[in-house]
């Protein structure tokens, strides 16, 4: 690509974000600009954002960002977000740059995303680009809200894919694959992603968790299952790993570079690939035992295996390279429901899993959700009787937390064209496809309603079986705003 000397780009991430680390994607823009000589800032005004945000304010500002909630702010609030948008305006102004690059990362960035593209546009002539998941969300039924930023004249380009072969043609002014359109091709070597640049974060500013100052690292991209509910499938084809020796690379950078403690992996799953996950393993390891490095601590999602997949020596020798902290997409109590799902697992299959991890210290978040269209009222059951059944882990510590939501629809999935193929009622007005308003006439009695009791009994069953739950404050608010919702909008079936 060309070589652009001395523009200036401003890179900006803005809310709905995770707090407990910096986001990964400006940095690596940061990197890649860097490659290309064009001098850059990195922006993190979803920090900024909870740095002047009073408790209430940031309740409410919460809400918000979830667009599929059509909440709307009060007069004072709205008022509030206004002058913290006028003032982020300003200091990315102050830069004077030819250039702003915005990362949209999912769906619910979307309205921090237009408000500050609405502020920025009328003071700036900078070229502005943006990309991330959130670009591909819904506006109405048939366009974008890259297309939709563009017809307005709020953006000049977007870049869908991956940064690393989409962005640098941008910045050079190029089109291609990717470049205001969706034509991009998946990369095949990821040894090839630029280790993220930190240097412009004040990293003891995020909320780190007790392992310590942490950060993002990426291994994988894809998966190699397809869950029914999910649609990381449409968006990577094809699963892709990276080398143990260019994970160990960029950890021993990071860890050297700016004293972090620990590595969440943002992989759809760090076990994805056994070969892989022990090559990282390994070449940890080797670092550790050569003094290269200190033991850092990392986690991710993790698959449940079968003991005739993942032997006991894969758990000794992860623990060994420092896995400490791990999610397990376990969803239901029930097998049969699961098989459904796709999630090719058992309850025997999570009981060898915890057992393991109980004798490795190695620690557990339960991810699941209540009211898959084909939940029975058995297959309910069968999830309250599971927190009976591991109880135990919960007392030693192995699992250290559960997290419940209610099940979506998510446009473009298997669940969504199963959905379709049953003539489930189903409006698709979500910003993502991400819909709770759906009712399955061949499941009757699984209203929203319903699924919303299911949810707090699992609530209820689990605290008082004594497991630590997570996020319900904000799962129980989002719950009554959904019930709310649902009766205002007349839908039949809630």
């Amino acid at each position: 690509y060309k070589r652009i000397i001395m523009k200036h780009l401003a890179i900006i991430s803005l809310p709905r974000l995770d707090l407990t680390r910096p986001a990964i994607a400006p940095a690596i823009l940061s990197s890649l600009a860097d490659e290309m000589q064009v001098t850059n800032q990195v922006f993190d005004f979803a920090l900024k954002t909870y740095e002047q945000s009073t408790k209430e304010d940031w309740n409410e500002f919460e809400l918000y960002w979830q667009v599929d909630l059509k909440y709307e702010l009060s007069k004072q609030h709205k008022l509030k977000l206004d002058k913290l948008f006028d003032q982020f305006v300003t200091d990315v102004l102050a830069l004077e740059p030819k250039m702003i690059a915005i990362s949209v990362f999912s769906h619910n960035s979307i309205n921090a995303t237009t408000l500050f593209l609405e502020k920025v546009r009328l003071k700036s002539n900078a070229k502005i680009i943006v990309g991330g998941q959130g670009i591909q969300s819904k506006i109405g039924q048939n366009k974008t809200y890259a297309e939709t930023l563009r017809e307005k004249g709020l953006i000049d380009v977007f870049c869908s894919g991956e940064a690393e072969t989409t962005f640098t043609k941008a910045l050079a002014g190029e089109e291609g694959p990717g470049v205001n359109n969706w034509g991009w091709s998946q990369m095949e070597n990821l040894d090839l992603t630029p280790v993220p640049n930190y240097k412009h974060y004040d990293l003891d500013n995020y909320h780190h968790l007790v392992t310590g100052k942490s950060l993002w690292i990426n291994g994988s991209r894809g998966c190699v299952r397809r869950c029914d509910f999910c649609d990381i499938g449409k968006r990577w084809k094809k699963f892709r790993f990276r080398s143990g020796e260019s994970i160990f690379h960029e950890m021993s950078k990071q860890i050297i570079d700016h004293d972090i403690n620990s590595f969440q992996f943002a992989d759809a799953l760090i076990n994805g690939s056994l070969k892989s996950f022990t090559d990282t393993n390994v070449n940890l390891i080797k670092g550790i035992e050569s003094k290269q490095i200190h033991r850092p601590l990392f986690g991710g999602h993790f698959i449940v295996r079968p003991s005739s997949q993942m032997s006991e020596e894969h758990y000794k020798v992860a623990k060994q390279a420092g896995l400490d902290y791990i999610s397990i997409g376990v969803e239901t109590g029930s097998d049969e429901l699961r098989w459904r799902m796709n999630k090719k697992f058992t309850n025997d299959d999570v009981a060898y899993h915890l057992e393991m991890c109980r004798k490795y210290e190695i620690k557990n978040l339960f991810l699941m959700f209540c009211g898959h269209p084909t939940e029975t009222l058995a297959d309910h059951k069968k999830t309250l009787e599971m927190f009976k059944r591991f109880r135990r882990y919960a007392a030693y510590g192995t699992i250290s937390g559960v997290e419940v939501a209610n099940a979506s629809i998510i446009d473009d999935t298997p669940l969504a064209h199963w959905a379709m193929e049953h003539k489930m009622i189903y409006s698709n007005e979500g910003v993502r496809g991400d819909n709770k308003f759906w009712y399955n006439q061949f499941n009757p009695t699984l209203t929203l309603s319903e699924r919303i009791r299911r949810q707090l009994e699992v609530y209820e069953t689990a605290i008082n079986m004594g497991w630590p739950m997570n996020q319900m404050t904000s799962s129980l608010k989002y719950m009554k705003r959904l019930l709310v919702q649902a009766k205002e909008n007349n839908f039949a079936y809630y």
